[in-house]
Formats: structure tokens, C-alpha cells, sequence
């Protein structure tokens, strides 16, 4: 190959990586702004006794908050599930891209990746569905992802496990 055409493909190269890094950064920044400006309406509304009804896997439990903290959580159906506050599933919300598990498998090769998509409530703000979703994924900052590729001649076998489960809010409502 010529030199100048090899060239011509590492400039292109960079500029495809370059390209995928402002969109990854500007739908990241899109996102954060969402869930700021959700959080920014649930504080003005001041909630500090509520109840929720919360939604997951098939378990639906009645939490009830007060100060921030989870003080009771009634079970509706025949199921076990911890409480969480308001604040909790802006929490969960704001995990959008992290990493849930490091070096899963293959040395480092991969890493379990967490996707949220997240509704909020138009007036109060708070989440009303967060739809999480974890997947192994290679993880290019590791050598032993690049290791595998030389080696294999292919980007690591990583899809080994994906999950996903909804968080629901069914109801939310201010208590004295």
C-alpha cells in the first residue's frame, strides 16, 4: 500500500472516532440536561412525606418517604423488594452508560455496560419509568481487548449475558 493512501485511511479513521466521540458527548450532555432539569422540577414542588407506588419486576410495593429516607415499604403482592426514594431513581437514571461490572470474563476483555432510558413526570418531575438495560461489551481501554483482537482477528466475544427490567412509578402522592 502507498503511503499516501495509508495515510488518507488513518486520517479518515480518526475522523470516524473523532465524529462517534462528539455524538457519544452531546447525547450524554443531552441526557444529563434532561434528568437535571426533571430533578430541578421535583425540588421546586418540595416533597418531603410521599408515598409511591413502585413497579418492578412484576413486584409492585407501596414506599413511603419521608426526609429523603424510605420509612415503610408495604409489599402488594407476594414478592420482596427493597424501597427506594425519589432521589434513588434519579440515581439509577444517571447510570446511563457506566459500567456495572468490571473484567467479567476474558481477563478484561469485557465489561457489563448499563443503558437506562428514562421518562419523567412532565409536571413533578420525577421518574416514571426508567427501563434499565445491562449487556457485556469489550472494553477497548483494557490491553486484554486488544490482545484478544490480535490474537482472534475479531473484537471479543462478549455477549454472553444481557438483562434488562422496567422501574415503574404507577403512583406518587404528597403526604401531610
Amino acid at each position: 500500500m502507498r503511503p499516501m493512501a495509508r495515510l488518507l485511511i488513518v486520517c479518515v479513521l480518526f475522523l470516524c472516532i473523532g465524529s462517534a466521540v462528539v455524538v457519544a458527548l452531546a447525547a450524554d450532555s443531552a441526557n444529563e440536561r434532561a434528568i437535571a432539569a426533571a430533578e430541578t422540577r421535583w425540588r421546586t414542588h418540595g416533597f418531603v412525606h410521599y408515598v409511591m407506588t413502585l413497579e418492578e419486576l412484576n413486584c409492585t410495593v407501596e414506599v413511603e418517604v419521608a426526609d429523603g429516607r424510605v420509612v415503610r415499604v408495604t409489599q402488594l403482592e407476594r414478592c420482596q423488594r427493597d424501597g427506594r426514594t425519589v432521589e434513588d431513581l434519579f440515581a439509577v437514571a444517571r447510570r446511563d452508560g457506566d459500567t456495572g461490572m468490571r473484567c467479567i470474563t476474558l481477563g478484561c476483555a469485557c465489561d457489563d455496560r448499563l443503558s437506562v432510558e428514562s421518562a419523567f413526570h412532565p409536571l413533578l418531575g420525577y421518574p416514571t419509568r426508567l427501563y434499565i438495560r445491562i449487556e457485556a461489551r469489550p472494553n477497548w481501554w483494557h490491553p486484554d481487548a486488544w490482545r484478544y483482537l490480535l490474537t482472534h482477528g475479531r473484537p471479543p466475544a462478549c455477549a454472553m449475558m444481557v438483562g434488562d427490567k422496567l422501574l415503574r412509578v404507577v403512583d406518587l402522592r404528597s403526604l401531610p
